[in-house]
């Protein structure tokens, strides 16, 4: 579970701070800088997994559009670039890590800081770029630090997320020798012994990411997490596909939205799932999923109050992407963090209240203990839609704007004072109810809205001026 993240030199991101909730929306108008949040959580995700060039590739190809050098990754100001980006999350972990032997074993701590500076490169003598590992770090949050800065929460939820203590880091970087080259060490979780060290010069990947073993259960526990995270973009090919024979049997819906036949087999939970889509569509009254042996294919279908079965691919974008949601809330194995953009795409105006809710239904309720019924899950959308922004509660939302610097854009992200994130940074300027105002006055109809909701604060706001 992702709680903080700093990144400086981003894309637009030259410098922000934004803590996360259970649920958060990053809410702002088209081009503020929404998705570039989202590519900073996927190059984390990638930097754990595969070599630095081929993360930043990922980042900058993103769109589906070849965007020249990896330099474009990094903030870009009127006549030059930033050679160095900053990115530094704080979260959660479980409390039990397998490696990829099978075997079990615990973190030292639960609640972690990941640090890592990269810098670019570019060799004109053989006219190529590289991205250098200049800094990277592992630390432990002591448990008093790490409370104070969390969302708001139960004694019943901070007992079952804290974990364990430490006096020393899991990965350091020093300056070593007389060239000054930066050394990353990879520490043992005991603190005992000489740790592993590396010059970052030749590093082409993050030490994180070649950590596969119990030797080192911290740092594994932190690679597994940060692996985790996903950008879900579900594709109307992928929501509308069959599952043959050979899919594992403990599949998941992956971040395409494959796969929903065999998970919703597998949960044998296909009233609850038909009750959940039965909030956007009413006229659902069956969900199953055909069986066909001859065909070896699985195929999920619909059923309607008439009785008429419709088959994955007669059902619309819209109630795919929904279903889909409905299956993954409904599945207590599919943790982690969640991430979403414009979720409200193929939602009638007057059923967007249906998607948000479900939405927030994923994420962990903070209110309980961490259980099967609620999982460690967690749920981060963008959107530039009132209707949506009106659905949420105020402690859910941050808001994206831009403002100039240098002669370039970028992004700075807000939230409303008197909420929790302003507690955490009391001197982060605060984003007024007047600001949101202003953004929700479009043409686009005004659902009524739930007490707790921005619309109602609001309206508030606005009863005081009449």
């Amino acid at each position: 579970m992702l709680t903080k993240l700093k990144v400086k030199g981003f894309k637009s991101l030259e410098n922000v701070t934004v803590h996360f909730g259970p649920f958060t929306c990053v809410a702002g108008s088209n081009g503020a800088g929404k998705s570039n949040l989202f590519d900073a959580i996927v190059f984390l995700k990638d930097l754990a997994d595969m070599p630095i060039i081929a993360a930043a590739n990922r980042i900058r190809d993103r769109d589906g559009k070849k965007a020249g050098s990896v330099q474009s990754i990094f903030t870009r100001y009127r006549n030059k670039s930033s050679d160095q980006i900053e990115l530094e999350a704080e979260f959660l972990v479980a409390n039990s890590v397998v490696d990829d032997f099978g075997r079990q074993g615990e973190p030292r701590v639960t609640h972690l800081r990941y640090r890592l500076v990269l810098g670019y490169v570019f060799d004109e003598k053989f006219g190529s770029e590289r991205i250098l590992l200049k800094e990277e770090s592992l630390k432990y949050i002591p448990k008093r630090d790490f409370r104070r800065g969390l969302f708001e929460h139960t004694d019943a939820f901070w007992e079952t997320v804290k974990g364990g203590t430490k006096t020393s880091d899991f990965i350091s970087t020093d300056i070593s020798g007389n060239d000054g080259q930066s050394i990353v060490n990879i520490h043992q979780d005991a603190g005992s012994g000489r740790p592993e060290r590396i010059p970052a010069l030749g590093m082409e990947r993050t030490a994180l990411s070649g950590i596969n073993t119990i030797d080192r259960p911290t740092a594994l526990a932190a690679r597994r997490e940060m692996r985790s995270w996903a950008i879900l973009q579900l594709e109307p090919s992928a929501l509308r596909q069959p599952d043959d024979f050979s899919t594992p049997a403990d599949v998941h819906v992956a971040p395409s939205g494959a796969h929903m036949p065999a998970t919703l087999k597998r949960l044998d939970r296909d009233a609850e799932v038909a009750n959940r889509l039965a909030e956007l569509i009413p006229d659902v009254a069956e969900l199953s999923v055909e069986v066909d042996e001859k065909r070896e294919l699985k195929t999920l279908l619909l059923t309607n109050r008439d009785g008429i079965k419709y088959p994955a691919k007669a059902l619309s974008d819209g109630t795919l992407r929904f279903l889909a949601l409905s299956i993954i809330y409904a599945d207590p194995q599919a943790g982690g963090v969640i991430c979403l953009e414009e979720p409200e795409n193929g939602i009638h105006p007057s059923r967007v209240s249906a998607m948000t809710n479900l939405l927030r239904d994923m994420a962990v309720d903070p209110r309980q203990s961490i259980s099967e019924t609620n999982p460690l899950r967690q749920v981060i959308i963008n959107t530039h839609s009132p209707l949506v922004v009106q659905q949420l509660a105020a402690e859910d939302l941050i808001v994206c704007q831009q403002y100039r610097h240098k002669g370039a854009a970028f992004t700075t992200l807000g939230f409303l004072a008197n909420t929790w994130r302003a507690t955490q940074e009391p001197n982060q300027a605060t984003t007024s109810l007047s600001t949101l105002l202003a953004y929700l006055n479009t043409t686009e109809g005004s659902p009524e809205a739930a007490n707790g909701t921005v619309a109602a604060l609001l309206r508030e706001q606005l009863n005081l001026f009449n």
